[in-house]
């Protein structure tokens, strides 16, 4: 990669950018026409570059990310979802855990989600994943159910500073009844809003390919909003 690409990626087909959704892209390698040099690991060339400009800028694009960029207080949250919080916490003990470590136990949950998922074609081996955790720096989050001691949910986090994205998240279908999703969520908004005091915390972007419950779930659970922006697409 030439040092003009910097700040952009070839994922899944396309170019994007690295850069946070609060900053303006580095536009020069598209201008220039080498941003389209970048391949993937395998020698495939990119379709089409993608990034997005004008964050929370207020008006409806139809394009945005999703985003909790107010301190987390639990007394924001409705009387009914508060209840099912305490009852998370108080099946749960959630910490910080280190994924190579730990892998085992992160796989197992991440095999029996994915097992108990609905036409699913693009499982990771565990060998693949296990490389790609030790390389990917980001923070994992373990829920662990108290009357088992098993791992019932961890959720990887990306903390870039000032701002953290979360990457992705696997609960055991086993050990749903004690709430591992929101004992993590809990955690990991209490720690990156709170506790560091970031800007905020982002959960990705409207999907392009299928409609997702998840950004739902957070905004009307967890007060998540949606981040206005302009989305641009430039074809190869």
């Amino acid at each position: 990669m030439e040092n003009n690409n910097l700040g952009w990626i070839y994922y899944n087909h396309a170019v994007i950018t690295t850069t946070a959704p609060h900053e303006e892209p580095n536009l020069k390698p598209l201008l220039d026409g080498s941003i389209w040099n970048l391949k993937s690991s395998k020698g495939d060339k990119p379709l089409l570059a993608r990034y997005t400009t004008d964050f929370d800028c207020g008006n409806d694009t139809g394009f945005w990310f999703i985003i909790k960029d107010a301190p987390f207080k639990m007394e924001d949250l409705s009387k009914k979802y508060k209840k099912n919080v305490e009852r998370a916490l108080e099946r749960c003990e959630v910490r910080r855990i280190d994924a190579v470590a730990e892998f085992d136990d992160i796989y197992d949950v991440y095999d029996a989600a994915v097992d108990n998922y609905q036409n699913v074609d693009n499982k990771t081996s565990k060998e693949g994943m296990r490389e790609g955790v030790k390389k990917d720096g980001l923070e994992y989050w373990g829920a662990y159910d108290k009357k088992t001691g098993r791992l019932a949910g961890w959720m990887s986090c990306s903390n870039n500073g000032n701002w953290t994205e979360t990457i992705s998240a696997k609960y055991h279908p086993e050990l749903l009844s004690s709430r591992p999703s929101d004992a993590i969520h809990y955690a990991i908004l209490n720690h990156y809003l709170n506790e560091l005091g970031q800007k905020y915390v982002c959960s990705g972007s409207r999907s392009l390919n299928h409609k997702t419950n998840v950004q739902d779930y957070k905004i009307h659970n967890w007060k998540f909003r949606q981040a206005f922006c302009k989305l641009h697409i430039v074809y190869r």
